[in-house]
Order: C-alpha cells, then sequence, then structure tokens
C-alpha cells in the first residue's frame, strides 16, 4: 500500500537527477568538509547507517512540521550529526540515495546546530524553486526567521532606551530561541524592532552562560515593569 503524503509536502521525483548537494554552510574550509563528507559517500569510503561512531541519525518531520508552509520537500528527510568532523564544518543539505538529507556537525554549539538543522531541512524544500545558492539560502533563512523568532517574541526581549546588554542575558535570549544570538539581532533589525546602533553594539557581546539558569517569563500576577526589571536590572553595568 502506497504511503500517505504528509498534507504539508508536496511530491516530487528527485531520482532522475541522482546524488547531488543542495546548500552548503560556512566559508571556504566549511565547504571544503562538506564536499569531502559527501565524495565519501558517493564512492562508498564510509557508511553513516546504521547511526554509530560516524554519526547521530534522526528524522526532520517535526521540523517540516513546525516550519508549516507546503513545499516540494523529498521524502523522510533525514538528519546526521557527524562525529570526528573538522571544527569548521558547519554543514550541508543533499539528495543522498534518492532521499533528503541534512549533515551537521555533532560538536558544535547547541543554538548553532539547531538553527543549521532547521535553515538545511528548509533549503531541501525550496531548492527547485531557487537555483541560485544566494537566494536558496536568504530565502530559507526567511521561513526559519517567521517559524523560530515571530515578531511579538522577539520585540518582549528588546527595548528601544537600551544601548548595552550582558552577555548572560545574550544567552539567555539564544537559549530562549534556540538559535545564535547574532540571528536573533539580524531578524530584531530585519523587523524594525532595534535599530543600526544597538545591532552594532549588540553584536559585540559574546553570549555567556550563567552557573544557575534565569526565568525569563513574567508570572500571571506579575506586571511587564517586573519583567523589564527582572531582565535589565542588572545588565546594564
Amino acid at each position: 500500500m502506497a504511503r500517505k503524503q504528509p498534507k504539508n509536502q508536496l511530491s516530487l521525483d528527485y531520482s532522475v537527477r541522482g546524488n547531488r548537494m543542495v546548500l552548503r554552510l560556512g566559508q571556504v574550509e566549511s565547504q571544503r568538509v562538506a564536499d569531502f563528507v559527501f565524495e565519501g559517500l558517493i564512492n562508498g569510503d564510509w557508511v553513516i547507517e546504521p547511526a554509530g561512531d560516524a554519526a547521530d541519525i534522526s528524522y526532520a518531520q517535526d521540523i517540516v512540521h513546525q516550519i508549516g508552509h507546503k513545499l516540494p520537500y523529498p521524502e523522510g528527510i533525514k538528519i546526521a550529526q557527524l562525529h570526528q568532523v573538522a571544527p569548521t564544518f558547519k554543514g550541508f543539505s543533499a539528495i543522498y540515495k534518492q532521499k533528503g538529507w541534512v549533515f551537521v556537525n555533532a560538536a558544535s554549539d547547541i543554538n548553532e546546530r539547531n538553527y543549521h538543522i532547521h535553515l538545511l531541512t528548509v533549503s531541501l524544500g525550496l531548492h527547485a524553486l531557487y537555483t541560485n545558492t544566494e537566494s536558496l539560502c536568504a530565502r530559507s533563512e526567511q521561513l526559519i526567521f517567521d517559524a523560530l523568532l515571530p515578531f511579538e517574541e522577539v520585540e518582549s526581549f528588546f527595548r528601544t532606551d537600551i544601548s548595552k546588554i550582558s552577555g548572560a542575558l545574550a544567552a539567555d535570549i539564544a537559549n530562549f530561541f534556540k538559535v545564535p544570538f547574532p540571528m536573533v539581532l539580524k531578524r530584531a533589525l530585519a523587523l524594525k524592532i532595534i535599530s543600526d546602533e544597538q545591532y552594532r553594539n549588540f553584536m559585540s557581546v559574546t553570549p555567556v552562560r550563567s552557573a544557575r539558569p534565569r526565568e525569563l517569563f513574567v508570572t500571571k500576577d506579575g506586571s511587564i515593569d517586573d519583567l523589564e526589571a527582572q531582565l535589565f536590572s542588572h545588565d546594564l553595568d
């Protein structure tokens, strides 16, 4: 019996074009590792399934559902978090054995890895529509911003009258959205929540994880003043 097509997944036949890379992330060094990894897979130099020492394998159906757009995704997208790859490696997406694959560095920062997994998954649903790599990356990023960084939530973490943010607060904000702090700032700037000057100031901040997690939410009995005091009272020194 044929499998039922997920409602947010359109049918598309990838078998006619064979194995190919879709989107590589990072600078030249990262892209070189991506080429090396993919060529090794194609040549049969190593295997990633079943999961083991080489990679942790999972499926991307939750991410596809979270993004929520009807895109021509390949069936059964898998995510491979690779071990023992160069620290410079960021990730890439590919069609391999007629399936969609996302490859990322298992050792990278958890928020960076989460962002890359989402971005590369979306690229697999968009690449038939965007043949230019820069356009593909930009459109993929926009869909990820819409899904992971909605206006109301991003706006709640910033005020127009602040010029400094501590490293601890930057880490808390990044952890809340589960993306790198610079991506939150990029989204806030695009939505005109922060100014160019604020963006430049905040981009110089290095997120620093605090010893104990701090609660970022206001209780039902609290007020906006309570939240602002909680967020900013110790972060402007």
